[in-house]
């Protein structure tokens, strides 16, 4: 585990994102080798880090490909030559249609599309592009959030882009966001496996229709031990590589936390030690996203020490009763509560190396649509 008062971090202006490059590259070649295992394709999502040199360390690993939750996202992530990128939301706007539609005028990507709305103005501004679009069905598996809501509207939407001109159809999306954080692993096991049946019954209607789906691509950080049962082709796991206060609860199948190590903090500074029993950090609601449990994991801080946002740029830091405070100017790693929206707040990563050398790698399409 990187200690916060390595030589190497004293420089960096703190609140900042560090990386611990040896559990990175550990979290990206077990989540491989558990695929390759399984005879599953990887094509993880680089919502969870926004950048390329992460993107390409899991291409190097095995990966297929590389989700993309924007437009933004697919923009940067094309023009720094990362392949096999799919793009895992419907889009409605027509400006960012354009936008996509001059992408795909340049690069082999893959959408998704759930109303054939989507598909006829794709296809109006695509014009005679010269490379056929792949598109998918984004099926409604139990999120309620996007998605076709039965099969015979997926069989429909798949017919209608096999017959739209510079469109193929590739397959069907079936992302299951709501269970990957159920704790208890038997109860999101059980969750998980409803989701397979709602895939197969849309993979069912398709079947009977003579329609080939190539592609079932799904499946995240909490269910792909159970996925492995589930009809998914490919797996479009994502905060594996970092892990975060929140997949820090979740619990496997009969207990104990999940194969991954942290590999992604806030590095912060003490900022003020006058009260009795807290310190305060400098890394608060403008560096750490809230939308998931306050972390636990607290290196530099005594052990047992909780911590509660104290505004924007200040995180307050509760220690067992007789712990001493550390001493102002110190430094504190704070393991993220929830790592997407936590690297969307940052414009770089400080990556620490085995040599305790420090690169900086860019976070890209921060706050992008």
């Amino acid at each position: 585990m990187l200690d916060p008062n390595l030589p190497a971090l004293h420089d960096i202006q703190t609140p900042a994102l560090v990386v611990e490059s040896s559990a990175l590259a550990r979290n990206i070649a077990g989540m491989a080798a558990f695929a390759k295992g399984h005879g599953v394709g990887l094509r993880p999502h680089a919502k969870t880090h926004k950048s390329p040199r992460i993107a390409q360390l899991q291409l190097d690993a095995g990966a297929q490909g590389i989700c993309c939750a924007t437009v933004a996202e697919i923009e940067a992530f094309a023009l720094a030559g990362i392949s096999g990128l799919l793009l895992t939301g419907p889009v409605a706007d027509r400006p960012k249609l354009e936008r996509l539609a001059r992408v795909a005028r340049d690069q082999d990507i893959s959408i998704v599309v759930d109303h054939a709305d989507q598909v006829a103005v794709l296809r109006e501004l695509l014009g005679d592009a010269s490379r056929p679009l792949q598109v998918l069905v984004d099926i409604d598996v139990g999120q309620r959030r996007t998605g076709v809501i039965d099969a015979a509207a997926t069989l429909a939407l798949a017919q209608t882009i096999a017959a739209t001109p510079g469109m193929r159809f590739g397959g069907i999306q079936g992302y299951a966001g709501h269970v990957q954080h159920i704790i208890d692993g038997g109860e999101r096991k059980a969750a998980a496996g409803a989701v397979h049946a709602v895939v197969a019954e849309h993979l069912a209607a398709l079947a009977d229709a003579g329609i080939e789906v190539a592609i079932v691509t799904g499946v995240g950080t909490g269910t792909y031990a159970f996925d492995v049962a589930g009809p998914y082709t490919e797996w479009q796991v994502g905060s594996y590589v970092f892990m975060d206060a929140d997949y820090g609860r979740v619990q496997r199948e009969g207990g104990g936390a999940l194969p991954h190590e942290p590999s992604l903090f806030v590095l912060s500074t003490v900022t003020s030690v006058n009260r009795a029993g807290e310190f305060t950090i400098d890394a608060g609601a403008k560096s750490l996203a809230f939308n998931g449990p306050a972390p636990e994991l607290l290196i530099g801080a005594p052990e047992g020490s909780t911590y509660r946002f104290g505004g924007d740029e200040h995180g307050m830091i509760t220690m067992p009763a007789g712990s001493p405070a550390p001493k102002l100017g110190s430094r504190i790693l704070v393991l993220t509560t929830h790592c997407d929206p936590t690297v969307n707040l940052h414009a770089e990563y400080h990556v620490v190396g085995h040599n305790n050398g420090i690169e900086t790698w860019p976070v890209l399409a921060r706050y992008g649509t």
